[in-house]
């Protein structure tokens, strides 16, 4: 009926040692499942998943890669000098002629000035304009269009292929 003082403490040594065992066991448990190695290791799906990625990516990059091959050598150039903003720009500065022409007219109504005077200053000197900005695309685009044809970028990379061409 009475349980002694010394049976009471080794049952309570032995829960002691079994509940120690189970924390134990579930400790290892839990950083087992929540290593990253292991899981590798050990679970096809994150295997799988991990490998769909890997090939996604590498699928995306080679995608982006034929792409860019695939650009004429007109098209590098023009991304190169950037034509596209250079037209809207010349655009832009059209319109703003326009507008300045038309406001010269009224200037002109208004002052009594001669129609001929104003309209010869101002087709000049929009002309003179257009024709700098078309001699300054001109020279850009041939000195990008003789890198692009001799293969290389720099005046150092250019001694080296004309003595290898000599060889």
């Amino acid at each position: 009926m009475g349980q002694t003082s010394a049976e009471a403490k080794r049952e309570v040594e032995q829960t002691r040692a079994h509940l120690g065992e189970t924390i134990e066991a579930l400790q290892l448990r839990a950083r087992r499942n929540l290593d990253v190695k292991t899981q590798l290791r050990e679970n096809r799906a994150v295997q799988i998943v991990l490998g769909g990625l890997t090939f996604g990516v590498a699928a995306l990059v080679v995608i982006m890669l034929r792409a860019r091959r695939r650009r004429s050598a007109a098209e590098q150039l023009v991304r190169k000098l950037k034509l596209n903003d250079l037209r809207e720009r010349l655009g832009d500065f059209r319109d703003d002629a326009r507008a300045w022409a038309t406001a010269q007219r009224r200037i002109v109504k208004a002052s009594g000035k001669s129609k001929v005077e104003v309209q010869t200053k101002e087709g000049i000197a929009r002309r003179l304009l257009i024709s700098a900005a078309e001699a300054a695309l001109t020279a850009l685009a041939t000195g990008y269009a003789r890198r692009l044809v001799s293969g290389a970028s720099t005046p150092h990379e250019r001694g080296h292929a004309a003595v290898s061409k000599k060889r």
